[in-house]
């Protein structure tokens, strides 16, 4: 795995029980959504993100766009990985004060380099690749327009981002990582086999992951 020389940006788990749903627009899903504009964004310098697809569901070691998976199978990926390490480590069940996380929460993540239901992250690599995940609470999943800075999604959400590798051949390189930024999230469809979704962010990063995405709900 390529080793970042910056330190990742952790966000402090937070009880989400007690947030409201900052909610633009929407309504109800009834099994669909109509077609959307290009997502595309302005700046031609940035790294768009792209268009998942699905003929529903996602295979575990199959490298896709997007995933769609709970905080429950999360955890299990986690802990796998860790034990993969030979490593004290923990999922992340359980949240400030030894509060116990929704285990139905929805990830969705995405990446540039792909994103598989069989690793608890993206491999990222140097080169400007990166991954997005968003966290959804169960009210924030149903069709409609959210806020990315609402806290109740930017709790959990974030970016994780690779920089140039610092010498030619060099597998090392900066990187960082996270909260968002401000922007929306667009649920366009949402049911058992997966979820369709559209990210529009305003200028924050070097690259720019705006775009439509169908993330398949891991098995």
């Amino acid at each position: 795995m390529t080793r970042l020389t910056s330190t990742l940006c952790v966000l402090a788990p937070l009880l989400l029980a007690a947030c409201d749903v900052t909610f633009i627009d929407g309504g109800t899903n009834e099994g669909g959504a109509t077609d959307p504009g290009d997502p595309s964004g302005e700046d031609d310098s940035a790294v768009h993100g792209g268009s998942g697809g699905s003929d529903g569901g996602a295979v575990p070691g199959d490298p896709l766009p997007a995933i769609a998976l709970t905080r429950a199978q999360q955890d299990v990926l986690w802990d796998e990985y860790w034990a993969s390490q030979d490593d004290v480590g923990t999922s992340s069940s359980v949240g400030g004060g030894g509060a116990a996380l929704d285990p139905n929460d929805l990830f969705l993540r995405v990446s540039d380099l792909g994103e598989s239901c069989g690793s608890a992250m993206a491999r990222l690599t140097c080169g400007g690749h990166w991954e997005m995940r968003l966290v959804l609470p169960s009210a924030y999943q149903h069709v409609g327009v959210y806020d990315l800075e609402d806290p109740g999604l930017m709790y959990y959400s974030g970016m994780s981002v690779t920089g140039e590798p610092h010498a030619p051949g060099s597998d090392e390189c900066g990187g960082g990582g996270g909260s968002i930024g401000p922007g929306t999230l667009e649920i366009l469809s949402i049911d058992a086999s997966e979820v369709r979704f559209r990210v529009t962010l305003d200028a924050f990063w070097d690259v720019d992951p705006s775009g439509e995405y169908t993330a398949p709900r891991c098995p």
